[in-house]
């Protein structure tokens, strides 16, 4: 009898590898182009190169409304345990990686007063109130935020507290009759609401999660709009206006133009119409190249900051120039290692292991950020005291 013969897999490149990774077909690029335009406006703006790059938080929160809305308002039916095993995995590993790692190289050899500070912050953030601490500690424009490591995870609070609020709403949506008028209503009222704080000169108001749920909000309502049914013409036209938008944004804006005000909403409309264009021949060439950025964002925005600051300590001088260009490339390449092996590595897991397994696996990461949060709030509180 004749053995059969199974060919040996086919090697995969090094440049089929990249190209797997960092340009997916599975998701859409032109977004993925758009969070790597955002996290390049935030990082340049904490370098002090970008005037209004704040705005890239704007673009952010959009974003990820749009996919929230899809990934539990558009399920049919709703599975709670894949949505929340799903963003514990995408956030957590990374996250807790972060916070260990620079309090372990940092809090040993700064003041008492700053370690006190800098440790409550890291155990705000892990438990995702880190915007609650803040809004009752320091201003985000001010220059006192220099000497906190943690104090931009005041948006990954941000982030999971609109998703409990989208899971809870999901879990609802079936005793829900006109869900479009549901979340219309809380765009309108989150809107009228940062409009308030405006008026009232509320400037903690951006770390406020009723100030930022109708950005949320707008960008869930994608998918309950009509879609854009335009030419070939018009959509390029729409594309051009609504980037410059975003670029203008980021180059011109103002700090009293970040949310909450009314000039919040520009950038936020613009990122509403690039997502529900179609990806145009302009949308290749504008947010395509940026995706790889797009792809590793998170470890990008997680790790930037706490270089910037660990450099500012270590240094005799504001880091600045040259200087602070050296700081972003270490943070970059940390950045990548972060997302290979710690984000990467988690998502991989989450996709792969059976459902008993992701939920154990979800509990661990739970009870890990859990023990180091009791931990830093011990520290805070000895250095208080001393």
């Amino acid at each position: 009898m004749l053995e059969r013969y199974t060919a040996p897999p086919a090697k995969t490149s090094w440049r089929q590898l990249l190209r797997r990774e960092f340009f997916p077909t599975d998701r859409r690029r032109d977004i993925d182009g758009l969070r790597g335009l955002a996290v390049l406006m935030v990082v340049l703006f904490h370098a002090g190169w970008l005037r209004g790059g704040f705005v890239g938080v704007d673009i952010f929160v959009v974003i990820s409304g749009y996919f929230m809305g899809r990934s539990a308002l558009m399920q049919h039916p709703f599975k709670p345990v894949n949505f929340v095993c799903r963003r514990l995995y995408r956030l957590l590993p990374a996250l807790l990686c972060m916070i260990a790692l620079v309090s372990a190289g940092m809090l040993w050899w700064v003041l008492p007063s700053d370690r006190a500070d800098i440790a409550l912050n890291g155990a705000y953030a892990l438990v995702y109130l880190s915007n609650i601490w803040a809004s009752g500690h320091v201003g985000y424009f001010e220059g006192q935020s220099i000497a906190y490591p943690f104090l931009h995870t005041w948006s990954l609070s941000l982030e999971m507290q609109f998703y409990a609020i989208i899971f809870l709403m999901a879990l609802f949506l079936p005793f829900v009759r006109h869900r479009k008028w549901a979340i219309s209503a809380i765009c309108l009222l989150s809107f009228v609401f940062s409009m308030l704080s405006h008026l009232h000169g509320d400037t903690q108001g951006y770390y406020n999660i009723f100030d930022r749920m109708w950005q949320f909000s707008l960008g869930t309502m994608i998918w309950i709009l009509p879609p854009l049914r335009l030419s070939r013409g018009a959509a390029a036209l729409v594309f051009v206006a609504a980037y410059a938008m975003l670029i203008g944004a980021a180059l011109f804006y103002r700090l009293d133009f970040a949310c909450p005000s009314y000039m919040s909403l520009f950038p936020c409309l613009a990122v509403v119409a690039l997502i529900m264009l179609p990806q145009t021949g302009l949308a290749r060439i504008g947010l395509v190249p940026l995706s790889p950025v797009g792809v590793i964002s998170y470890s990008i925005y997680l790790w930037h900051w706490p270089g910037i600051v660990v450099a500012n300590y270590l240094m005799a001088f504001q880091v600045h120039g040259w200087t602070m260009a050296a700081v972003l490339g270490v943070v970059m390449v940390v950045s990548l290692l972060s997302y290979l092996f710690v984000e990467r590595v988690g998502l991989e897991y989450e996709k792969t292991a059976r459902q008993g397994a992701r939920v154990r696996g979800a509990g661990v990461l739970v009870g890990a950020c859990t023990v180091l949060a009791l931990a830093l709030f011990s520290i805070s509180a000895v250095s208080s005291v001393h």
